[in-house]
């Protein structure tokens, strides 16, 4: 029994240290095995969509429960000398940590941010153009807002005439999540 303990102990360290040196050098799977969705969502559905995220049966978990069951496993056998004691106490052990690394892998997912700017009131910014913007119905041209304190750039339109690069402008609304609707101003 010693012996099987040491190969699923040898076996499922070295996948444990696979996965983690390719989650430091940023190759991850995507098959959601560290309990994270690939799934982009505006707004407050990806806030929602992040806090029920983590899932407790994952391949993550299962190493884990193997790698740290059967060490401590092979280190109760040599103290308690009662194999079936040992076992359960060693494995139940090495799935409480399993779901302690999860949690704390999930955790530091969700301190990652991508840098957009979802949720703003667009009506009433000031800005300049960036790109002229041709007449109405002509095609987009480009400005750049201040959001937040950072210096956006979104694709615009004009319901008048067209308005040339570096004129102040004026967002009268948000079309889309990457267009708005201005007009110039003096």
């Amino acid at each position: 029994m010693e012996t099987v303990l040491y190969i699923l102990a040898g076996v499922s360290t070295a996948f444990f240290i696979l996965r983690l040196v390719l989650m430091f050098i940023g190759i991850e799977g995507g098959d959601g095995a560290d309990g994270v969705d690939a799934v982009d969502m505006p707004g407050d559905l990806h806030d929602a969509a992040a806090a029920a995220d983590f899932k407790i049966f994952t391949l993550l978990t299962l190493v884990v429960t193997l790698m740290m069951g059967s060490w401590s496993s092979i280190l109760l056998l040599h103290w308690l000398q009662q194999p079936a004691l040992a076992l359960g106490i060693g494995y139940t052990a090495g799935f409480g940590l399993a779901l302690a690394v999860g949690y704390a892998i999930f955790s530091l997912r969700k301190l990652e941010h991508d840098g957009t700017v979802r949720n703003f009131e667009a009506e009433g910014l000031k800005g300049t153009v960036y790109t002229r913007i041709p007449e109405a119905g002509a095609g987009k041209g480009q400005v750049q807002v201040t959001v937040n304190n950072r210096l956006l750039t979104f694709d615009a339109v004009s319901d008048g005439p067209e308005i040339p690069s570096f004129k102040p402008i004026v967002v009268m609304a948000r079309v889309d999540e990457k267009t708005l609707r201005v007009c110039p101003t003096e």
